[in-house]
């Protein structure tokens, strides 16, 4: 099977959950924007955070961005399944792809 659809409109309630729990599990690595630069980016030496505003997080679909935060990158990444639950990750979906600008 392929990586699941989004089912969460990114309406007005969707985007306001996703920045702030973006903001309490993301923002540390990835950055405010995303950019891959969050203040706990700089003390990892083997492998920096993703720039969310590129790359596969760019081009790649919803659902893979949601198992991406499901699941974690082995040795880079936590998986975040226990912290947000499955609303909540697409939550964060929507506002990774505000940052985006999609």
């Amino acid at each position: 099977p392929g990586a699941p659809v989004n089912p969460v409109p990114a309406d007005a309630a969707s985007l306001e959950r996703g920045a702030e729990l973006y903001a309490i599990n993301c923002a540390l690595c990835h950055g405010a924007k995303g950019e891959g630069n969050g203040t706990f980016s700089a003390f990892l030496i083997r492998i920096k955070p993703a720039n969310l505003l590129q790359g596969r997080a760019f081009t790649d679909s919803d659902g893979y961005i949601f198992q991406t935060i499901t699941d974690g990158i082995e040795g880079a990444m936590p998986n975040l399944r226990e912290n947000l639950d499955v609303r909540a990750r697409w939550d964060v979906v929507n506002y990774v792809r505000q940052l985006q600008g999609k």
